[in-house]
């Protein structure tokens, strides 16, 4: 028999197994977390567990921008990204494992923290079109002679210009400024910070609504492309990620107009993005392609109508 003093009982046996399982690491359990959701800090060592609200730069972002977004308790957490979309949650205790009250509090607090993160996002860029619009309205009309716009060979269009950047006003489908696009002398591109660009647009040529708007991804390709649509509202959406929000908030306004998009083909390019995310983007609204057609012998470095524009322009001479 086992001496009284030496017996377990169950509740001690569980108590004591608890007290022997190593302590979950809140900043590791979370960092696997998102990994797994694709969401990358450039640096991990910003991941800390105190409770707040914090932001982070993605990898592979800009140096200075902070899409990332966390908040981090010692045995919950979530984050999420407002590039990509990207959200995970962490819990030190598996769901399974949860009581209903305890799953209940684990959901409602991390739909605190994600509306949270959206509140904070959506005070910025409130802060940010504020401060473009006052930007824009002390902004010179670009001048023809802007190093980039000759070596483009596009026209200023509704471009302004501050110093030696070209200044061009991102707006919503309302047409109301939410942000700008900077471009250097060098062509070097950068977005006003904290300002919103998914779902929002360049109007490069013409003006919404029109019979035909066509929507390509960057400034200069959406000038050269404006050449062959005379009287169409041309638009550039920035980058291929956004072609597809601006296409649906054309459409979800327009409801009968004929969208085009205008694709770049980084045919060179693992995947070709331009053309992949212009046909996405044309198929969700029902809209019509088009793509760059490469004459024999032109390089395989051309990648969008602006590129093929300026080379015949070259051997033609």
């Amino acid at each position: 028999m086992i001496p009284a003093r030496n017996r377990v009982t169950p509740a001690k046996s569980r108590a004591a197994l608890l007290a022997m399982a190593p302590k979950v690491d809140p900043v590791a359990g979370l960092l696997e977390a998102m990994h797994a959701a694709g969401i990358e800090p450039d640096d991990p060592g910003v991941i800390v567990a105190d409770g707040v609200l914090r932001r982070f730069r993605v990898e592979g972002d800009k140096a200075g921008s902070v899409n990332g977004w966390f908040v981090l308790h010692h045995d919950h957490g979530a984050a999420g990204t407002w590039k990509g979309g990207a959200t995970c949650t962490w819990s030190s205790k598996s769901t399974a494992r949860m009581s209903r009250a305890e799953k209940d509090a684990f959901h409602a607090a991390m739909r605190q923290a994600k509306a949270e993160a959206q509140r904070q996002r959506e005070v910025e860029q409130q802060h940010a079109a504020e401060r473009a619009s006052m930007l824009w309205s002390k902004g010179a009309p670009a001048s023809p002679d802007h190093p980039y716009l000759l070596r483009k060979r596009i026209v200023a269009g509704n471009a302004r210009q501050r110093g030696e950047l070209l200044m061009l006003r991102i707006e919503d489908i309302d047409g109301n400024t939410r942000s700008l696009q900077y471009i250097g002398a060098d062509g070097t591109k950068r977005m006003l910070s904290g300002g919103a660009k998914r779902g929002h647009f360049v109007v490069v040529a013409g003006s919404l609504p029109a019979d035909v708007i066509v929507i390509a991804e960057g400034f200069a390709t959406a000038s050269t492309v404006a050449t062959q649509y005379p009287g169409a509202a041309v638009l550039a959406a920035i980058d291929a990620g956004n072609l597809e929000p601006v296409a649906l908030a054309v459409r979800a306004r327009y409801h009968d107009l004929q969208i085009i998009v205008a694709a770049d083909d980084d045919r060179t390019t693992d995947g070709n993005p331009g053309l992949t995310k212009a046909r996405e983007a044309a198929a969700a609204v029902h809209g019509r392609i088009v793509r760059p057609v490469w004459p024999e012998g032109s390089p395989q470095s051309l990648t969008d109508f602006n590129d093929l524009a300026g080379w015949l322009m070259e051997v033609q001479a």
